[in-house]
């Protein structure tokens, strides 16, 4: 996965919402949280709310709640925080 440098993100036509990853869905088999890679984050000013934007192994990129992540996969967050943390 490519950090700041990275020009293009998933577009709105690659991404499904929730992708069949939520956790609310029941049927199928069970996510495997750990296997997804933060792809990037997005903040929506009129609802004030941050998307995170997961990529799975297969190549699907999904929407999820920020709070919904910190709760399935804080490892991941924590490392994508990490990577783009800038001290000054």
């Amino acid at each position: 996965m490519k950090t700041r440098s990275r020009k293009s993100f998933a577009t709105k036509s690659d991404i499904t919402d929730a992708g069949g990853h939520s956790s609310t869905q029941k049927k199928g088999p069970s996510i495997q949280w750990d296997c997804a890679d933060i792809d990037h984050m997005e903040f929506d000013e009129s609802a004030s709310t941050y998307h995170v934007f997961l990529k799975w192994p297969n190549g699907d990129v999904s929407e999820h709640p920020r709070d919904e992540i910190y709760d399935k996969c804080p490892q991941q967050m924590l490392r994508f925080y990490i990577r783009h943390i800038k001290f000054v």
